[in-house]
């Protein structure tokens, strides 16, 4: 009987000394909240972080305070928001114990894949931005002399100029000097402009060398030299990477080149990524799937892969012109899914499905891109996370909800439809954190028809089909949802 009692009942029953309704209750909730958890530690962390502590510990925090009224059942009986509020604090207080001083878990942190949506989901930074910041200084403090890079590490620290000339035991104006000498440098090699020969470390004097230190579980060969590309303009930035419009020296072709970031040049997990991407989209034959090239190295072991260069805009920012052409956007639909048709025939699954990694070209084609985050299907061992939140299926912050496969991208795939419908993505919220929040809950998206008029029915009904928590309550196969589509395109 209890099992079908509200939230509000069961508070009522365990105030009134009913300890099964308290039982009720966090079995509810205790498994998202597990997961939202555990989404929320590195590695590193979650070492020294038991996540069914943490909420065990909010449980406790809830249960004190619904006995003395601090808190109350919302309108629409939901418990999610308060309990994830108490969690995410408990949570931020483990976190900040563990990263104070010596005790700081952030320090040898390793490189997450996970880390491009992930580190953005306090409100507070987090231990992973903690570790991004000392990845970006490293090669800078390579090359500052001891002072300067004393100076620096102090500064860092949070000292202002005067206590760090007194611990130093010079002027202030020293000091001042020091950092002056520091903001050169990173002015010399800031991420915003194309990379020079000496940022990425050319040797001048020997322009064709081009050093082949790969992972010994790639069997690539360097198919380019820096040399062969002449960067011309940034286009874009991700969690991992710049690309750059460029042209290809050797036949004068425009291309897109994508670099891995600075931080993550000697970072062999990176690294494999990227080639792991070239690998896997290159054994892809499909007009919608962007081409790779190929790929090289500076010599000091800046990846960079080279790309067909697409004339034209993202599918969002061409659909943001105007909305109103719901046929082309179930077009666009039809298309992308046949390319991940042909992707997931070879195993793979795209696993980031948003309107920025879609392109329109100006002659009308639509090519899927960034296969970043792509990983096999039924790979558990698979140590790639990640994605863009609005747009991530349950099981891709928690294996809680299942394995990635082929519906993690019908998920995606709705989520793409969705947005490029309606302007918004599948899961929103005022934060990152409170985006992954819901999707780790029962809540679904709100109806693309709510949000935009002259959604067929049945198109506004597939896409909730698509967007399903559950697995097995989706479309069970990209075939299935093109087969709907292309009868959706028919009467439009």
């Amino acid at each position: 009987m209890l099992e079908n009692a509200s939230n509000q009942e069961l508070l009522a029953a365990w105030q009134e000394g009913n300890q099964q309704a308290a039982q009720v209750l966090v079995r509810r909730y205790m498994v998202r909240l597990t997961a939202l958890a555990r989404s929320r530690l590195s590695r590193k962390l979650a070492r020294r972080i038991d996540a069914e502590d943490v909420v065990l510990s909010a449980w406790r925090s809830f249960f004190v305070g619904a006995n003395i009224g601090r808190w109350s059942v919302s309108g629409n009986d939901d418990l999610w928001p308060l309990l994830v509020t108490i969690t995410l604090r408990k949570l931020t207080r483990q976190t900040a114990r563990h990263t104070a001083g010596r005790r700081d878990a952030g320090l040898d942190l390793e490189f997450d894949e996970s880390i491009d949506w992930r580190m953005a989901v306090s409100r507070d930074p987090s231990p992973e931005e903690a570790a991004i910041l000392i990845d970006e200084v490293e090669s800078l403090m390579d090359r500052l002399d001891e002072a300067d890079r004393e100076v620096l590490s102090r500064r860092l620290q949070g000292e202002e100029q005067a206590t760090i000339a007194l611990a130093m035991h010079c002027s202030e104006r020293t000091i001042r000097r020091s950092m002056q000498r520091i903001r050169t440098m990173i002015a010399e090699s800031s991420e915003n402009s194309p990379p020079k020969a000496s940022d990425l470390g050319i040797e001048q004097e020997d322009p064709g060398k081009v050093l082949t230190n790969m992972l010994p579980q790639s069997k690539l060969h360097p198919t380019h030299r820096y040399h062969d590309i002449s960067l011309q303009n940034l286009i874009g930035i991700g969690g991992f990477g710049k690309v750059y419009r460029s042209v290809c020296n050797t036949d004068g072709s425009t291309v897109a080149v994508k670099f891995l970031k600075k931080r993550f040049w000697k970072d062999r997990r990176a690294r494999d990524q990227l080639l792991q991407e070239t690998r896997l989209v290159s054994s892809l034959s499909h007009p919608s799937i962007i081409r790779h090239l190929g790929w090289g190295e500076t010599s000091t072991g800046a990846l960079f892969v080279i790309m067909d260069w697409i004339d034209g805009m993202s599918a969002g920012e061409y659909f943001e012109r105007d909305r109103s052409s719901i046929r082309e956007i179930v077009h666009c639909g039809i298309v992308i899914a046949d390319a991940l048709s042909t992707a997931h025939t070879a195993g793979l699954v795209h696993g980031d499905l948003t309107p920025n990694n879609v392109l329109r070209s100006n002659d009308g084609m639509f090519i899927l891109t960034d296969f970043g985050f792509a990983r096999f299907v039924g790979d558990r061992m698979a140590d790639v996370g990640g994605g863009t939140p609005g747009f991530l299926a349950p099981e891709q912050v928690s294996d809680l909800f299942g394995p990635v496969g082929v519906q993690t991208d019908v998920y995606g795939l709705g989520g793409l439809i969705y947005s490029l419908l309606t302007g918004f993505a599948p899961m929103i919220g005022d934060d990152v954190s409170e985006i992954v929040a819901n999707v780790l809950s029962s809540r679904l998206p709100q109806r693309a028809s709510e949000l935009t008029k002259g959604i067929p029915k049945p198109l506004d009904e597939l896409l909730v089909r698509c967007l399903q928590k559950e697995q097995s309550e989706r479309p069970e196969s990209i075939a299935k949802v093109i087969f709907e589509l292309q009868k959706i395109e028919k009467f439009i």
